[in-house]
């Protein structure tokens, strides 16, 4: 039989018999969750466990209430709560200069911490008005303030943004493109390349936002299309650039240079065997 049995009485639930149960989070000699010292019985539980078990040991004590018809959810829950927020405050005004007040003040920071999980379970506003109250407030301010650095980021990325774009020639999108995609080739007298990007999606969104052909937007995937992976010359599922489109040839004034190659010798010694 469970410990919290509950019969129904016109002042409450009480505990029908007395049993001895093996589950952790049965009461012993609780007499009911609406009687005499079930406080302290319900409390002494909060003060030995885990913070990850409040969860646990809150259903299992609320599932049972449920079962059998005892109260609601939302009652179950203002009644938890009344109680550790009444200990809560018994604590608060304890003498400091108490031979006890190490255990109080262990114990008081067990219950904030239980009343923390509440507070994260109350889906009904359950608890005290101006609790509530204060945290939608301070919910309230907090948005607020983030919206206004949402608003400030917004106005200086705008003050960049592209309002007329570059104007490429009609029927020449292709021919601007592969210019693009030589100028990704190209490579610095020192050998390195000029431009270094890891991905090809950058050439891609840089055409799309300051680039517009024959009076209208190009479309990132439109752009996107020219530059996708290939398997030697030829391009793997893209949008190969004509040859009637390839009118320019970048070319550096410069040349790369070409790595050198070092051989080294070996001198032979009388035998005919190389040093």
């Amino acid at each position: 039989m469970h410990s919290c049995d509950y019969g129904r009485r016109s002042t409450g639930y009480v505990r029908k018999s007395f049993s001895f149960s093996a589950h952790q989070f049965d009461l012993g000699t609780f007499v009911g969750l609406w009687h005499s010292h079930d406080d302290n019985h319900f409390l002494l539980k909060i003060y030995r466990m885990d913070d990850k078990e409040y969860s646990d040991y809150y259903n299992y004590h609320l599932n049972y209430a449920l079962e059998n018809n005892l109260v609601s959810e939302e009652d179950f829950f203002r009644h938890v709560w009344q109680i550790v927020q009444t200990r809560i405050k018994h604590f608060e005004i304890q003498d400091p200069f108490s031979r006890n007040h190490a255990m109080h003040r262990q114990q008081l920071e067990k219950l904030q911490r239980f009343q923390k999980y509440l507070t994260s379970i109350d889906e009904w506003n359950a608890r005290p008005c101006h609790i509530v109250i204060a945290e939608k407030d301070e919910l309230i301010h907090s948005l607020k303030q983030e919206i206004e650095k949402l608003t400030t980021k917004l106005a200086e990325l705008n003050e960049y943004e592209v309002s007329l774009k570059i104007l490429i020639d009609d029927g020449h999108l292709q021919t601007f493109i592969d210019i693009v995609q030589q100028l990704r080739e190209v490579q610095l007298p020192s050998g390195r390349k000029l431009l270094k990007s890891d991905h090809k999606i950058p050439y891609a969104k840089m055409i799309a936002k300051y680039f517009s052909h024959g009076g209208k937007d190009i479309p990132i995937e439109t752009a996107r299309n020219y530059f996708v992976d290939k398997k030697g010359d030829v391009t793997i599922k893209g949008t190969s650039i004509q040859p009637e489109h390839r009118l320019f040839k970048v070319i550096p004034i410069v040349p790369a240079k070409k790595p050198q190659v070092q051989v080294r010798t070996y001198r032979g010694d009388q035998t005919g065997h190389q040093k």
